[in-house]
């Protein structure tokens, strides 16, 4: 069947595109358009409906087989946006025989059947399409592109080398296998278990690109905690009081540095309180504090403990800053930074050194990161594989060697299962 579908947004806009893709793509162009067009040229033509009467003009576009996205003819229909139009087009193309409405992913679906792209490259397509920092466009680039793709033939090619090392020796017994040939099997396969391990770890690095980092501002009541999540939102997202235990509940706000999404939280003040909501809030704090890539430590200049009751896990990420330098100093506290808020003092160090925390986690690692668990699952069985591979016993050592392969081979091409191609394609949307 050939399908068609909106490609563009739904909805009124000065630009719409309309996209079929199958073998009649030129019965679409013949009908609607009474023109022969030449390939890969935007050509401006009169819509004509199944009566004859002229209902919009568009640039038509038609692109060959398999000089095309999906590897089939394709052709695009570029009409104005309006709703009407959109409608109309869509019912002409519904009355071809041999024509039907596409489903979510279906024209990405084909590519990849084609064989114009790869399973790895699909996935990095929707997550390019769902993109929404640049750092997150660069990762999906990087996926949808050949670098990790290469990857994995890399993986793929030096495992076939191995069985082509075993297919070489069965002519050997046991006993005359030569021991550079079961050395060499072994050192390619212990290579290529080394870097999958090291690439599974980058799964923690693609969580926090697609997720965000999250800052948690951690301390006692009154210590100024909602006056400078408000500060550096740039918005009034917390209750300023003089009032201890004003934040009882986790309040967030999302920001955007680095191109990384970034959340910044602010907690409850830390105390003893008989307050059962105000309890209530302190958990919540000490399990935001656990689980925050980096963390404030706000105290007050005029306590003498700033940081009572507090448990400062401290790590290179985080800071801690002392508030209130506007007031009488009670305490021996070195920290980071101190600051008034009140007075707006320091605070552009302080966001200076918040922000050079964020680019240090955010630029440890480079290169394409682990962000799928259908790859993963396969990198675990391909890894435990490879842990397989001991011993003398060559047809045993092929066993491990081949289940190896089909793990790194079904990343990129997985076309014996349409409930994983369902899940793929399935997260696309109509059009693409």
């Amino acid at each position: 069947m050939t399908i068609y579908a909106l490609s563009t947004v739904p909805g009124k806009s000065g630009v719409a595109v309309i996209r079929v893709s199958g073998q009649l793509a030129k019965v679409a162009i013949k009908k609607l358009t009474k023109k022969a067009l030449k390939p890969r040229e935007a050509t401006l033509c009169k819509l004509y409906d199944h009566k004859d009467s002229v209902f919009d003009q568009a640039v038509v576009v038609f692109f060959e087989d398999k000089k095309s996205f999906t590897g089939e003819p394709v052709v695009e229909f570029q009409t104005h946006g309006s709703l009407s139009i959109i409608s109309k087009l869509l019912d002409e193309l519904s009355m071809i025989e041999g024509f039907r409405l596409a489903e979510p992913g279906e024209f990405t679906k084909r590519a990849y059947l084609g064989g114009k792209i790869n399973l790895v490259q699909a996935e990095g397509l929707a997550d390019l399409i769902d993109s929404e920092t640049e750092k997150q466009r660069e990762q999906a680039l990087m996926h949808y592109g050949n670098l990790l793709s290469d990857k994995y033939f890399s993986w793929s090619e030096e495992i076939k080398t191995c069985l082509a090392l075993i297919e070489a020796s069965i002519d050997f017994s046991d006993e005359d296998i030569p021991k550079n040939l079961l050395n060499e099997i072994r050192k390619i396969s212990l290579k290529i278990k080394v870097e999958i391990n090291e690439f599974l770890k980058t799964e923690k690095n693609a969580n926090i690109i697609k997720e965000g980092l999250r800052v948690a501002i951690i301390g006692r009541p009154n210590s100024g905690k909602s006056s400078l999540i408000n500060y550096l939102s740039r918005k009034k997202i917390a209750i300023v009081s003089k009032k201890p235990g004003t934040t009882r509940d986790i309040l967030r706000s999302q920001e955007n540095f680095f191109g990384v999404p970034v959340t910044l939280i602010d907690t409850a003040g830390i105390r003893k309180s008989n307050d059962q909501i105000e309890k209530e809030g302190v958990k919540l704090a000490e399990k935001i504090q656990k689980t925050a890539h980096i963390k404030i430590y706000l105290g007050s200049n005029n306590d003498k403990n700033p940081f009572s009751g507090i448990h400062l896990d401290r790590t290179d990420n985080d800071l801690l800053v002392i508030n209130k330098t506007d007031l009488k100093k009670k305490h021996n506290i070195k920290p980071n930074i101190s600051i008034s808020l009140k007075n707006e003092k320091k605070l552009n160090i302080l966001e200076k050194k918040l922000e050079k925390k964020i680019k240090n986690i955010v630029s440890t690692n480079t290169g394409a990161f682990l962000n799928k668990k259908r790859q993963r699952n396969h990198l675990i069985n391909a890894e435990k594989s490879l842990n397989m591979v001991t011993g003398k016993d060559l047809e045993i050592m092929s066993i491990h060697i081949r289940d190896a392969l089909k793990s790194i081979d079904s990343i990129t091409k997985e076309t014996d299962n349409e409930e994983v191609l369902g899940i793929i394609f399935g997260k696309f949307c109509i059009g693409k």
